[in-house]
């Protein structure tokens, strides 16, 4: 018998049963997995030690994924992406469309826009290998985002779709998933006799195949708070928290102690409401869920203003208005790439509807050319006339073509207007959010700071007037965080209207260089770079328009030096942050080559590094305008061509062109 078989099937064997296995009661502290959980965990993890085929590896990888969403969404995400790396490594699709979905779930609270696009290629794939369970479990995971996005009809749409999948399987667990999220959803759109109905029949399922029911009694616990049956309410929620604790989910220990906070805030019980909410928060938080946190701090902030103490109240409501800002501002952005995904669908029916005609007209015009022969045949023998209406009608067919053509142009543009105009509303959302946001607190501490409440002591007067500083100095952070946009945004627009000069490239090169150099020390004075010149001599002159084309070296050189100091931060004592730039002689122009040894970058970021608004840098650091700007400038402003090659971990190298 063949021994790699058999050592295949004994791992699976062991893995199934060890996935099995019932869960034993939580006996760690408060937010922690409990044992059962951690012996899951580490023998998922013995088993990726052992050898075994790459396909093999990227399913475990993806169980563990599903082990660590319920705990860590950080970590659940970072085995998902190793598992998205081998899969596509070897060409399993199979693995590559499980990778993707346990991505999504993981940046769901981080990224909504890319989570939707990830589920969305996941059920791609799905459809194409005709894997129903993984459709399925794509299409309740995109019902969950039009959730967050309170779009009703495309939500239940999604989880219906779902369901129909399961129920065709004949897999009753998944079942059960599917009923409860309806169930969850209804309860969210307002509609109780629904909500229940599906969390009742999600529960009755659930006790014959004895799976758990955490979220299912969460959800009866709701229905029967908003319907005012108190005792009801709190049994069920004591009983999804006690389920939550065993299987060791986070997520919905998160919303058992939200929901029983929300009962005793309704009870006027406000110290049992402050308790039970707190703890919701430390799981939220533990877990990555930063709905969970923003529904913990909405109650903690009304609870302590209407009990005390005030410095309380504005830590929650401090925490509140960022998780607010965090999520909310996603979610409008993505309603608006909704509504424009949907223009663009219009605009790409539209253009196929163009094509088409287009090739009836080229059908016609050959038949017609031959039918055109035929009667200048008869027409040259017989009837001059006949020719001068053949050709007025010709005229007419190609007249209608151009019409065709520039209206396909026209509505590509407006395609083209609608992507940029909700790239620019994304970046100016989130500062415009904060200024508001701070500006809101800001109010509320000066009325406080002007009653005249009895017993009030200096050193609380002291902390508003610290908090009212700091909300002050966010306001002005992010108000030049917009005006950085709006001057890129303007300086896209102003691109190739210098004029040009004709210089020696190593000159220009030269100064920025040294340049970008001088902001790097004025920034960070700890990084030494070694930068390696090997200028090339007698290039030829080229003509460049000197201001932008030094704005396009500066932005590069820039952007190396940041790649460098990412690097230097992870990397050992070993790590040297090295810069080279060379220039050469090409037939028909010059090249410039700028390499740095920094962070690289995947396949992904380089397909988009110079799309307008895109960046990977953290939120305050960029604008994602500056390679964008530079691209254009090179390219369109310059007749040249900036590419980039980069390899993870790496490095990276710009190679920008120009003609002579």
């Amino acid at each position: 018998m063949n021994i790699s078989f058999v050592l295949r099937w004994w791992r699976r064997w062991a893995l199934a049963l060890l996935l099995a296995a019932p869960c034993l009661p939580a006996t760690a502290a408060p937010g922690a997995p409990p044992a059962v959980s951690r012996v899951v965990l580490d023998s998922l993890r013995q088993l990726l030690k052992l050898p075994q085929t790459d396909y093999d590896r990227v399913l475990l990888l993806c169980q563990v994924s599903d082990q660590l969403w319920t705990q860590r969404t950080d970590s659940a995400a970072v085995y998902a992406q190793r598992a998205l790396v081998l899969a596509r490594r070897v060409g399993y699709r199979h693995g590559e469309g499980e990778a993707l979905n346990r991505l999504g779930a993981a940046l769901r609270e981080s990224n909504l826009a890319r989570s939707l696009e990830l589920f969305q290629q996941s059920l791609h794939i799905a459809r194409a290998t005709r894997d129903q369970a993984l459709t399925a479990q794509n299409l309740r995971s995109i019902g969950i985002i039009y959730v967050y996005l309170r779009d009703r009809r495309q939500a239940l749409s999604y989880y219906f779709q779902a369901l129909k999948i399961g129920e065709q399987l004949h897999d009753e667990r998944r079942v059960v998933l599917e009923l409860s999220n309806i169930g969850l959803a209804y309860d969210v759109f307002g509609q109780l006799d629904s909500a229940q109905l599906y969390q009742e029949r999600a529960l009755v399922l659930a006790h014959r195949l004895h799976t758990p029911t955490n979220y299912i009694l969460y959800g009866l616990g709701n229905a029967a708070r908003r319907r005012g049956e108190v005792a009801q309410a709190r049994r069920y929620y004591r009983q999804s928290i006690a389920e939550s604790k065993k299987v060791g989910h986070l997520r919905s220990l998160n919303f058992a102690y939200v929901g029983l906070a929300e009962l005793y805030q309704q009870m006027g019980r406000l110290d049992s409401s402050i308790y039970f909410a707190r703890l919701g928060c430390q799981a939220g938080r533990t877990n990555g869920f930063l709905r969970g946190v923003l529904n913990a701090s909405t109650l903690l902030t009304k609870d302590f203003k209407r009990r005390g103490p005030a410095d309380s109240a504005l830590k929650y409501q401090s925490l509140m208005l960022v998780m607010k800002d965090t999520l909310f501002g996603q979610e409008k952005v993505m309603r608006l790439q909704n509504l424009n995904y949907r223009e663009q669908q219009r605009a790409q029916q539209a253009a196929a509807a163009q094509a088409a005609l287009r090739a009836r007209y080229r059908t016609f015009g050959l038949v017609g050319g031959l039918l055109g022969l035929l009667v200048l045949a008869v027409i040259l023998a017989r009837h001059g006339s006949q020719q001068q209406r053949a050709r007025r009608a010709l005229e007419q067919s190609l007249a209608e073509l151009k019409t065709a053509q520039e209206q396909l142009v026209q509505r590509e543009k407006m395609a083209f207007l609608g992507e940029l105009t909700a790239g620019i509303a994304h970046e100016l959302q989130n500062p415009l959010n904060f200024v508001k946001n701070f500006a809101e607190v800001s109010t509320d501490l000066v009325e406080d700071m002007g009653s005249d409440e009895p017993g009030r002591n200096s050193a609380l007067q002291g902390e508003i007037l610290a908090g009212l500083k700091q909300n002050l100095q966010q306001i002005s952070q992010h108000g030049q965080r917009a005006t950085s946009i709006i001057k890129g945004m303007l300086e896209h627009s102003r691109s190739g209207t210098g004029q040009r000069e004709t210089v020696t490239l190593n000159t220009l090169v030269s100064d920025s260089l040294r340049l970008a150099q001088q902001g790097l020390r004025t920034k960070d004075k700890e990084v030494e770079v070694l930068i390696s010149t090997a200028l090339a001599p007698g290039l030829p002159p080229v003509g460049v328009v000197p201001l932008e084309m030094s704005r396009v070296f500066i932005n590069l050189f820039t952007n190396a030096f940041y790649a460098l100091q990412q690097r230097q931060r992870t990397a050992g004592s070993a790590y040297r942050p090295e810069l080279t730039v060379s220039t050469q002689a090409v037939p028909g122009g010059v090249e410039v080559r700028i390499r740095d040894n920094g962070t690289g970058m995947p396949a992904e970021v380089q397909a988009r590094v110079f799309q307008p608004f895109f960046t990977t840098k953290p939120v305050g650091e960029g604008t994602g305008l500056g390679l964008s700007l530079s691209h254009d400038i090179v390219t369109s402003g310059h007749g040249g061509t900036l590419r980039v090659e980069s390899r993870e971990g790496e490095g990276t190298e710009f190679i920008l062109s120009l003609p002579v």
